[in-house]
C-alpha cells in the first residue's frame, strides 16, 4: 500500500458513513478498505487509491456525509507506512443464512437508525409491512445507535423508510432515516450486507 493513499471518513452514526461511503465509492477511482465501529456511535470507513483520487472521494464523502449527519473527522495519509495495512479493519462477512447479492443494480436501500432497539424493531417491522423490500441486515455500532438497512425499488424503499422513521419515532429515539436511490454495487458488501 506504500504507493497509494489511503483516506478516513468518520462520522457519528452509520446511516451518515453509508452515505458518504457511497459518494466516495462513486466520485473517484478508489476502493473500499473496510469499516469500523470505535464506539459512541463513531464509524470510519477506510479507502485507498492514488492520492488525488483519495483527496477527491474523501472531499465528497464528507459533504455527502454532513448532509444527513455529523461528520467527525476526515483525513488522507498520502503514503503510509507498510505495516499500517496489518492494522485496518477487514472486510465485515454478510450474516449466516443470507445470500450475498453482487448485484443491486436497479434497487434502492433505505436506512433507519435509532437509539435503542424498541424504536428500531417497531420501525424495522413498519418498513416490511409498508412495501416490499428485503430487510437485509440489523447492525449495532455502539452508544445505543443501531441501523436497519432495506433493498427494493426506489419507490417501495422510500414507502418503507417513511413508515419505519415515523413507527420508530413514535416508540423510540429516531437519530436518521435515509434513502440511496442508486448505490454503488461495492457498498453493501464492503458493510457486510
Amino acid at each position: 500500500m506504500a504507493s497509494e493513499a489511503l483516506g478516513m471518513l468518520e462520522c457519528k452514526g452509520l446511516v451518515a458513513l453509508m452515505e458518504g461511503t457511497d459518494a466516495m465509492l462513486k466520485s473517484a477511482n478508489v476502493e473500499m478498505v473496510g469499516w469500523d465501529k470505535c464506539g459512541s456511535a463513531m464509524v470510519t470507513a477506510f479507502v485507498k487509491g492514488d492520492v488525488a483520487a483519495v483527496k477527491a472521494a474523501i472531499d465528497s464523502g464528507s459533504e455527502a456525509s454532513g448532509r444527513v449527519g455529523t461528520v467527525v473527522a476526515v483525513h488522507v495519509i498520502p503514503r503510509p507506512h507498510d505495516e499500517l495495512i496489518a492494522l485496518m479493519p477487514k472486510p465485515k462477512k454478510a450474516p449466516e443464512g443470507k445470500e450475498k447479492s453482487s448485484a443491486i443494480t436497479g434497487s434502492a436501500i433505505g436506512m433507519i437508525e435509532t437509539k435503542g432497539w424498541t424504536g428500531l424493531v417497531e420501525g424495522t417491522d413498519a418498513m416490511g409491512k409498508a412495501a416490499n423490500v428485503e430487510i437485509v441486515r440489523t447492525i449495532q455500532i455502539g452508544g445505543a445507535f443501531v441501523t436497519t438497512i432495506v433493498r427494493g425499488d426506489v419507490g417501495s424503499v422510500k414507502a418503507a423508510v417513511e413508515a419505519g422513521g415515523e413507527a420508530a419515532g413514535k416508540v423510540g429515539e429516531l437519530v436518521a432515516s435515509h434513502v440511496i436511490a442508486r448505490p454503488h454495487p461495492d457498498l453493501l458488501a464492503g458493510f457486510g450486507a
